[in-house]
């Protein structure tokens, strides 16, 4: 943790100084490091993904808290093992975030993937949701019928 100066992370957040965010992340103060968590949610740069999962392991909750939210915010698939790591956090308000946290980026690849059969089929985004669902429960009904034909 760098103990020098403490940084002004409303400046680095008006700047869109993710590198110099990530430094205040190590910050020998908590305050620091949980408003540079925030901040970093509010840019969403995906390059502070690596350093905010590190935040998960902080000694303070409120520094995972924030990390936590940050990590929702943006939503990038590289954070979900961490996330689900964060599940069995010894703060409850942290495994609470972390299972939103780990909704919000379901539910954003949920709506990536609809994206992405509607231009590919060309059909309305409605009907592409129905053909992701219907494909889901097709998954379902495999895996029952799997195990049923184990038993």
């Amino acid at each position: 943790m760098f103990n020098f100066l403490k940084p002004n992370v409303e400046k680095l957040k008006e700047r869109r100084d993710v590198k110099g965010l990530i430094k205040a992340l190590s910050h020998k103060d908590v305050t620091i490091r949980v408003e540079a968590a925030r901040a970093l949610a509010d840019v969403g740069d995906p390059s502070a993904v690596e350093a905010l999962t590190e935040a998960l392991r902080d000694d303070s909750t409120d520094v995972r808290k924030a990390a936590v939210k940050a990590l929702a915010r943006i939503a990038d698939e590289r954070a979900v093992d961490a996330l689900a790591k964060a599940l069995k956090d010894e703060s409850l308000d942290v495994r609470v975030e972390a299972a939103k946290a780990l909704a919000e980026i379901g539910q954003k690849k949920t709506k990536e993937i609809v994206e992405t059969i509607s231009g590919i089929l060309d059909v309305p985004k409605d009907v592409a949701a129905k053909i992701l669902e219907d494909n889901r429960l097709m998954d379902k009904a495999k895996e029952k019928f799997k195990d049923f034909i184990r038993k």
